[in-house]
């Protein structure tokens, strides 16, 4: 499987326009990496800017420039009222509702998505301004920023908060920014929302691996029959996804004993065994597409109206819409709300003792208290995977109702969608980690050696073993944080490397 590493890095992210991806964008926000933007850049932002300063000169009705915007777009702006038009517009969109903030991290990342928006040319935004959120990025605070405030048609309200703060520096006033124009392109963007799905994705990314890593540990401690990973059964079939969850589970699994004839209790094991490659290879595919679409809409320009340097005029549009995102999105909470179903199936039948062989809920001999462990752990898992199914609800055809006077007919919800996501995937990590608790629980009871596990399981099942209260249930109140802290991605790196 492709994986993402976030190493430190003392060069400069070089913004473009046309070759910020998500891996990019994650480790240049997180690891607080300098960035700057080309000179062929700044070539294009000033002709931009021409064509905006044309429109102001010529009196011309040009959307958000000479006249209002949304429901007061027939409203002319003097030109002598410009800047102050543009800074109580930040002000009047930037209402504060409290509750919940953005991290910091994600601001940055907004901020960094602007720049390389605006690298193209295309706002009509001045070079003073590209400099100034580049000065800002490499050296500011981050400001405390809303994450309410979007239907998915731009991220307005958050936005706006960051172009009031922004607006509201001692260099933006020694520049006189805003100028025309100016913050309408700083918050006619989905920056937010694609700064927002680019970290949600790179966690998938690792929750993904957890949870092949899961599947491996399920079929060492069912003693489940390898066929179902095995290479015969993936030619028979032409899905890329699952041939790599199976290669990925086989190469955890490499030097079982389980891969010995005779080892696998049953011909054939339940469905949740048996289809994990198939549900989670699904899961793969829709995952690499949701990326490529990310990194494909980190360098599309939002900002409505566009500037047309051949012709000299602006262009209204409605690149804004982010539906293909939400359709992404959409699949993908779905897709990892499968993979969790069949999770929560597996550890069940773990303990099941028709299924598994082994004493219901592991239950210690003469012992009324060996169960009661994993009905508490059963319980927990129940819990967060009825959480996910909710989560998994699609959120396109949500209804936006009608807003700015009717102007604003649709939109596509995509922030929602990724903001259920990541609820998602923090129950996911819990789910699959109390997946591989009970595996590892049902290894010590069938007293299996570490030394016959897969080579990929002996390290984490030699490390949580000795956490786990096996015959001690009921002595001290068990926690399991420990536990989803040993079992998550260790690297936390995210440059784009292969297996």
């Amino acid at each position: 499987m492709a994986k993402y590493s976030l190493l430190p890095s003392s060069d400069p992210i070089v913004l473009n326009g046309v070759s910020l991806t998500c891996a990019d964008l994650v480790g240049a926000a997180q690891q607080k990496s300098k960035v700057t933007f080309t000179e062929e850049s700044r070539e294009r932002i000033q002709k931009g800017r021409e064509v905006v300063q044309g429109i102001v000169a010529s009196g011309v009705p040009g959307y958000g420039i000479s006249t209002g915007v949304g429901s007061q777009k027939d409203f002319k702006v003097s030109a002598g009222g410009v800047q102050d038009y543009n800074r109580r517009l930040a002000r009047a969109h930037a209402t504060h509702v409290g509750g919940a903030v953005l991290p910091k991290s994600r601001v940055r990342a907004a901020l960094i998505i602007l720049v390389n928006e605006f690298s193209l040319g295309l706002s009509g935004v001045s070079e003073p301004l590209v400099q100034l959120l580049t000065d800002q990025i490499n050296g500011a605070i981050m400001p405390e920023v809303s994450s309410y405030g979007t239907v998915g048609a731009a991220d307005l309200i958050p936005m706006s908060q960051i172009a009031n703060w922004l607006q509201s520096t001692p260099e933006a006033q020694e520049l006189g920014i805003p100028g025309p124009k100016e913050t309408l392109s700083l918050i006619n963007t989905n920056a937010i929302t694609l700064a927002t799905g680019a970290e949600v994705l790179m966690e998938a990314r690792d929750i993904l691996e957890l949870a092949n890593l899961s599947v491996a540990f399920s079929l060492e401690a069912f003693r489940g029959n390898l066929d179902s990973i095995s290479e015969s059964v993936n030619l028979a079939h032409r899905r890329r996804g699952q041939a790599q969850v199976s290669a990925d589970v086989r190469h955890l699994l490499r030097n079982s004993k389980l891969w010995n004839v005779g080892q696998a209790r049953r011909i054939q094991d339940p469905l949740s065994f048996r289809c994990a490659s198939q549900i989670q290879g699904a899961l793969s595919e829709l995952l690499d597409r949701a990326v490529e679409i990310w990194d494909q809409e980190l360098n599309s320009v939002t900002d409505n109206p566009i500037v047309d340097t051949a012709d000299q005029c602006v262009r209204s549009h409605g690149n804004m819409d982010s539906t293909r995102m939400t359709l992404a999105i959409d699949g993908l909470r779905q897709a990892f709300a499968k993979t969790l179903d069949i999770a929560g199936e597996r550890l069940h039948k773990q303990q099941w003792t028709e299924f598994s062989g082994l004493p219901t809920g592991f239950a210690e001999a003469n012992s009324p208290l060996g169960g009661v462990q994993f009905l508490n752990l059963g319980h927990l898992a129940a819990s967060l995977i009825t959480s996910a199914k909710i989560w998994a609800a699609p959120s396109l055809l949500l209804s936006v109702g009608q807003l700015a006077d009717g102007v604003e007919d649709t939109a596509g919800h995509a922030l929602h969608s990724v903001a259920d996501f990541e609820r998602i995937l923090e129950a996911a990590r819990l789910i699959l980690s109390i997946e591989i608790i009970v595996s590892i629980w049902a290894i010590n009871k069938r007293d299996l050696p570490t030394s016959t596990l897969g080579e990929g399981l002996r390290g984490h099942a030699a490390q949580i073993t000795p956490l786990l209260p096996i015959g001690t249930e009921g002595m001290d109140v068990f926690s399991i944080e420990p536990i989803v802290e040993i079992l998550r991605s260790p690297s936390q790196h995210w440059n784009f490397t292969s297996k």
